[in-house]
């Protein structure tokens, strides 16, 4: 009786750590009238890696044409379906759907693209290995065009960006922000908060693959028409690198030759089906217009060196600049934050901090005199004001660097060439 007592409790320790190693995820899907993709869609759910039984997934389904017959076939009984009978924006909509959530990481999965049986394992993995990190994402991603059989690269953009159909969080990060309600779509940049929420990178291959499709929100094949050379270009990858399982030959032949049919006989998935979204899109064409003849009214931003002779920065050059002054700040900030911790360590009123580079002995010694003991407490006052010296200097730097990105971002050209890379990364472009 004993040793099975001991048995069971060694297999609910066993099973709670676990737990622990396999956080609940909630799989988080929004849908609107994409009937033809729901069938593959439920396939590249069945078929993650991931346990099963760590994973809820919720899907919001405000379209005209409700998927509920679809999804009760389905028969997955992770599935926690919400029928709504109004119209979302695509902000309320992830906001509602974080709402109904339970799992500790948040895991998105749109309707109509391919997700690679890792996506959920690969995502939990980079986020649970990297404790600083509140998100992750791709902010690399692949597009297939099939009408001209060429695969392209979208971005890489910066460390701290991704695109909303590769977002993968941790459930504290909705207590810091949450999409703008009235969003529908380029929704990732407040959510974000301007792409300084901690992040980290997920691997594209591991991530998604998209498709251009016609009942696209945007019609990906204008991004051809005049491709920017840094973050968008031709690639040698292949769908078969992607998809390369032999039990997901059928969902390669539906990306690659069914869909096309299918979609010519759906007529509630056409893009006239959301109107919020194509007046959004017309008011970001326009602003994007006038910022690109705004920039090419002006001539180009030259940097000046003492000693040498003036040189004509591009666009990217001038990205460049600003993305690596707000490393430095980032990096300096962090250093700060250590040094006004180890300064506030010892909680005293008179005794001063320790450096952060002098490891605390584990016993304390006696002073055998007082000047012993007034000699090592102004050795510690001497380091307290190095510190500190060394925090004001810090803290100068930083106003430095972020007067140094204003007057970059002020600049005639830097603010329209940082908008339009914006838009280039905005999720309607490559991959609404």
């Amino acid at each position: 009786m004993k040793k099975y007592i001991n048995n069971s409790c060694l297999y609910i320790l066993k099973m709670v750590e676990k737990k622990k190693k396999t956080p609940l995820v909630s799989v988080c899907t929004p849908t609107f009238n994409r009937r033809p993709f729901i069938p593959i869609m439920l396939e590249c759910f069945r078929n993650q890696n991931y346990p099963k039984d760590r994973i809820e997934w919720i899907i919001v389904d405000d379209g005209t044409d409700k998927i509920a017959d679809l999804i009760e076939k389905a028969n997955i009984p992770q599935i926690k379906y919400f029928s709504l009978d109004k119209k979302m924006s695509l902000g309320e909509k992830r906001n509602y759907m974080h709402k109904q959530s339970t799992g500790s990481i948040i895991v998105y999965m749109d309707d109509d693209d391919y997700y690679p049986p890792e996506r959920i394992s690969h995502a939990v993995e980079r986020l649970t290995s990297s404790p600083n990190a509140l998100c992750a994402g791709s902010s690399e991603m692949y597009i297939y065009f099939k009408h001209i059989k060429k695969m392209y690269q979208c971005g890489p953009y910066g460390p701290n960006h991704a695109t909303a159909g590769t977002f993968a969080f941790k459930k504290e990060l909705l207590s810091k922000t949450q999409y703008e309600n009235h969003a529908a779509l380029a929704e990732e940049k407040a959510f974000l908060k301007n792409y300084t929420i901690p992040f980290v990178q997920l691997d594209p291959m591991k991530t998604i693959l998209v498709f251009s499709h016609e009942h696209n929100t945007f019609d990906k094949r204008e991004l051809l028409k005049n491709p920017h050379p840094d973050v968008f270009k031709e690639s040698p990858k292949t769908v078969d690198m992607f998809i390369k399982f032999k039990d997901e030959e059928h969902i390669k032949k539906f990306f690659m030759k069914d869909i096309d049919k299918l979609l010519a006989k759906y007529e509630p998935g056409l893009p006239k089906m959301k109107p919020d979204v194509l007046k959004q899109i017309k008011e970001i064409d326009a602003e994007r217009a006038k910022m690109m003849q705004e920039q090419n009214a002006n001539g180009p931003i030259m940097l000046q060196q003492p000693g040498k002779e003036p040189v004509a920065l591009s666009s990217q050059d001038v990205i460049n600049m600003i993305q690596q002054q707000q490393q430095q700040i980032n990096s300096m900030s962090e250093y700060i934050k250590q040094l006004e911790m180890s300064k506030n360590m010892n909680g005293s009123s008179f005794m001063p901090a320790q450096s952060p580079f002098v490891q605390p002995s584990p016993f304390v010694q006696p002073f055998s005199n007082t000047s012993e003991l007034e000699k090592e407490n102004n050795e510690l006052k001497e380091k307290y004001n190095s510190i500190y010296n060394e925090i004001q200097r810090y803290k100068v730097m930083i106003e430095s660097q972020k007067s140094t990105i204003e007057k970059l971002k002020k600049t005639s050209i830097v603010e329209p060439v940082e908008k339009h890379v914006k838009f280039q990364q905005n999720p309607y472009v490559v991959f609404g």
